[in-house]
């Protein structure tokens, strides 16, 4: 094996191993085993809804309860009524699973306890529709998001204003049941009120800052927006649950996974493997976190300060501003492996041998069949198509002719994204 496809063999393990960690099934059971009391109810929501689900009856939890995730990883649970959804772009599917977590909720009493198994990929497989607002305004103002920039907190401010449930609205219609909240982290700092648009979390961002920032980004532009808001200035009730509302009283939150068990996970396998034991020339790599190609540069950077030979490992979620021209087909994973290829190409300070790996944890990068990409120093290299792909937002083909894709089955979990980046 060339020196080169063994970095990309050593990366692509390490990956596996980040995976292997964050198994939503074998820590949702583990944290079950723990649990002291029966819950009367239990709600899983997320791309790993239906293995937290699972879990929990592998556990010997028989409680009835509602399961919603993703097409791909759907799978029927015994005793509870399970709906697959649209993800990222939410569908009538997501609003018939809100409508029936609505209803469970509002039957809970005071003798009951929901558990509640939130992962990510919540916020749009469950639109619950608050009053004024349509399935195609939610799909509008979903695809505005997904195009503007907006880091995934900014993006979850303005989602959770807009709905029925997120921002603490699930726990307030639950109470005075007990709630008890198991999640799996996707966003960056585990933020519970970011994660799924936090369902039993109070909102710490106040109506008018969160307004402000719907203005900033022009989002107001969308013609139902403005009347939805003027509704909630007039009507707090209809707000986000505040810090300090005692409906939060009677919930409890675990975070029981997140991107950095995964790191932890990938760097261990580093350490271990025999070109780097012990930590040689283990470097920093800067958080995923904003624009795409800012991370990439802030990467390359990084690497190009390094010691000649040694890893690093980051975590994280990037954005990708679309704008207004035509899209093709990648993902934020895959546009940042090339991003990084292409800087390191261009710079005279650039090290020879490196190796970027950038996937997403739940094996799915973007609306394709791909987790990533794995790029070399020594591959084949065209810096025009390359550029081309990236302007166009259409990288996964020219990925896919260079044997560049990084692909895994699906998960079942979501815990953002994984970048790993070798010298040699």
């Amino acid at each position: 094996m060339s020196a080169a496809l063994n970095q990309k063999s050593i990366l692509r393990s390490a990956f596996d191993a980040a995976l292997t960690a964050g198994h939503p099934g074998r820590i949702t059971r583990a944290a079950i085993q723990k649990l002291r009391l029966q819950p009367t109810a239990i709600i899983a929501i997320g791309k790993a809804a239906a293995s937290m689900a699972q879990a929990a009856r592998d556990a010997g939890l028989t409680a009835p309860g509602i399961m919603v995730t993703n097409d791909e990883s759907f799978a029927p649970i015994a005793g509870m009524d399970c709906f697959a959804s649209a993800h990222p772009v939410p569908d009538q599917r997501g609003v018939d699973a809100a409508n029936a977590i609505g209803a469970l909720v509002d039957r809970l009493g005071g003798d009951d306890h929901l558990l509640l198994l939130i992962s990510g990929g919540g916020s749009a497989l469950v639109p619950a529709l608050p009053e004024g607002i349509s399935l195609a305004d939610k799909q509008q103002l979903n695809e505005a998001l997904l195009g503007s920039g907006l880091d995934i907190h900014e993006m979850n401010i303005v989602r959770r204003l807009f709905s029925a449930l997120k921002g603490g609205r699930l726990a307030r219609r639950a109470y005075p049941a007990g709630v008890t909240s198991f999640l799996l982290s996707d966003v960056p700092g585990d933020r519970l009120e970011s994660i799924a648009s936090g369902p039993a979390v109070a909102d710490p961002i106040d109506f008018d800052a969160a307004c402000a920032l719907i203005r900033q980004h022009k989002l107001d532009e969308l013609p139902f927006v403005p009347p939805y808001l003027a509704a909630l200035e007039v009507d707090p009730t209809r707000r986000p649950v505040a810090i300090g509302d005692p409906v939060m009283d009677n919930v409890t939150s675990e975070i029981l996974a997140s991107n950095q068990l995964c790191q932890d996970a990938a760097n261990d396998y580093m350490t271990a493997s025999g070109e780097f034991a012990n930590g040689q020339g283990r470097f920093d790599l800067p958080p995923l976190v904003g624009d795409v190609r800012d991370c990439a540069l802030a990467l390359a950077d990084a690497v190009c300060a390094a010691s000649p030979v040694g890893y690093g490992v980051t975590g994280g979620e990037t954005t990708v501003q679309l704008g207004d021209g035509g899209v093709g087909l990648g993902g934020r994973s895959q546009e940042l492996a090339l991003i990084f290829a292409a800087i390191m190409h261009e710079r005279g300070d650039a090290p020879a041998g490196w190796t970027i790996l950038a996937g997403g944890t739940d094996g799915r990068d973007g609306p394709t069949d791909a987790a990533g990409a794995i790029i070399g120093a020594s591959d084949d290299w065209d810096g025009r198509a390359a550029m081309a792909a990236l302007d166009g937002h259409d990288v996964y083909p020219l990925l896919s002719r260079q044997n560049q894709l990084l692909e895994v089955e699906p998960t079942g979990t979501n815990l953002a994204d994984i970048v790993i980046i070798s010298v040699n």
